[in-house]
């Protein structure tokens, strides 16, 4: 054996070109044909890519330069893919004359070949003689993708194809039969790939020989289901409610106060701590009126002393005189012993501290009525509603409520209205009328000092009912400030 021989044999064969490998018009039957691009169109998922492979696979199938697949939208042709291009919008001039061509076949129903062999033509070319000479005096054929639909088929779009050879009968039967069979195929991915609204207006747009001269376009379609669904909204049966933020205060509490001008001298209690009844929350400083009380005690002896001389010298005028004298200074010494027991701040019942923490406050001056400890009862409360007062007009007594409180948010306490405070107070730069509302059920739970937020039952309505009167309200109070 040679070495020419031994070349021979280690040479590597070529791989074939993708032309080659493609199946041939003349080699491959029209069933297999269709088989081929059908299983090129259904092996992707979305329509960019299955379409991009039909064209692709019926360029090599047919030795086509470019082969072009487009829909209508709109009662226009546009133009989805274009084989052996990566991006379409580069080149928007040779696409607008492909689109041409494609309205071109659609308008008239037919298959258009240009040239024809015989230099004549059936149809209206006049957009094909254009792309024709745009892309080099190559041959194109148009085929149609008709959908089948009551009646007479529907025109879903087009495939051109552009080639230097012309178009021979076998070429463009297999290229009818790729609109036929591959066509629906790809217009159906086209849909599925399209925004919900467009594909909404294409479901209810009239279709077939009885559409009317209106289309509704895919924002028609939206803003007849926004429409449609803000009167749903409007009529849906709800509950008009007042939202409000809400607090717990105890039942018949009791607000303790400075009795005289003084100092605080201790306070062992903070709030939150349970009392019980007469016990001492707080002592104010005592020392001055110790002294005091000293003072008129002996006073009370002197003038006691006095009056009892009087009275063993039968002096009557004397007597009258110690006696007045005796009385004023006993009166002056209750009164002290009054204002040091009252020094001594207790507790009026068994209940809980609530405010007022003196711990930290010991040598702090107080004066006569301040306010400095507040003490609720234990096991009864109300809850009070802070309703703003655009809503107020719409309260009444024995209406029904919920509030939910942060500490207890998964059970909302029931109760019912009992009294609407007849003054607003400024809170936080809103005027709010004080609502008061009885606890429905058990409030062991509760604490004084919780906030929440309370939602009052006014009566049921139409959703669009319950939020006119806000908006309205809202309206007019801004045209009245913009107006002046």
């Amino acid at each position: 054996m040679n070495l020419e021989e031994v070349a021979r044999q280690r040479t590597v064969p070529r791989a074939p070109t993708p032309a080659e490998l493609a199946p041939q018009p003349s080699r491959l039957s029209r069933s297999g044909a269709v088989l081929a691009l059908q299983a090129r169109a259904l092996c992707h998922e979305r329509f960019h890519a299955s379409a991009t492979a039909v064209a692709t696979e019926l360029a090599l199938m047919l030795g086509c330069e470019r082969v072009s697949i487009g829909f209508l939208h709109r009662e226009r042709a546009r133009v989805g893919v274009v084989s052996n291009a990566a991006d379409i919008r580069e080149q928007q001039a040779i696409v607008r004359a492909i689109a041409a061509a494609m309205d071109e076949a659609i308008d008239q129903g037919a298959v258009i070949v240009h040239p024809l062999p015989g230099g004549s033509s059936p149809s209206v070319s006049l957009a094909h003689a254009e792309l024709t000479r745009k892309n080099g005096n190559a041959s194109i054929c148009t085929v149609p993708i008709i959908g089948r639909g009551r009646g007479r088929g529907r025109m879903l779009g087009a495939i051109v194809f552009e080639r230097r050879d012309g178009f021979d009968a076998r070429a463009v039967e297999i290229a009818k039969d790729a609109a036929t069979f591959v066509g629906p195929v790809l217009e159906l991915k086209h849909r599925l790939d399209q925004p919900i609204g467009t594909r909404i207006a294409r479901a209810v747009a009239p279709r077939g020989e009885h559409a009317g001269p209106f289309q509704p376009a895919a924002w028609h379609v939206g803003l007849a289901l926004i429409a449609l669904g803000l009167l749903v909204a409007a009529l849906w049966p709800s509950t008009f409610r007042v939202v409000a933020p809400a607090r717990v205060e105890g039942e018949g509490q009791r607000i303790i106060s400075a009795p005289v001008d003084g100092f605080v001298r201790s306070s062992a209690l903070r709030p939150g701590a349970p009392v019980k009844a007469g016990q001492v929350l707080a002592t104010l400083e005592d020392h001055e009126l110790a002294l005091e009380r000293e003072k008129w005690n002996a006073e009370s002896e002197q003038l006691d002393k006095q009056y009892r001389e009087a009275l063993s010298q039968d002096d009557a005028a004397q007597i009258v005189i110690s006696r007045s004298k005796l009385e004023q200074a006993q009166v002056q010494l209750a009164l002290v012993e009054s204002q040091l027991d009252r020094a001594q701040l207790k507790a009026p019942f068994d209940g809980v501290l609530v405010s007022g923490d003196l711990s930290q406050s010991v040598g702090m001056p107080v004066i006569r009525g301040q306010e400095l400890m507040t003490v609720a009862p234990d096991n009864s409360f109300r809850i009070v509603a802070e309703v703003d007062e655009q809503d107020i007009g719409a309260l009444r007594e024995g209406q029904r409520a919920r509030v939910m409180f942060g500490a207890l948010s998964s059970r909302p306490v029931q109760i019912t209205v009992t009294r609407i405070a007849p003054v607003a107070a400024p809170l936080d730069g809103r005027n709010v009328f004080e609502v008061d509302g009885r606890i429905e059920g058990s409030a062991e739970a509760l604490r004084p000092g919780l906030r929440g937020v309370a939602r009052i039952e006014i009566a049921r309505h139409s959703l669009g009912w319950v939020w006119w009167p806000r908006t309205s309200d809202w309206m007019r109070r801004t045209l009245w400030r913009v107006l002046g």
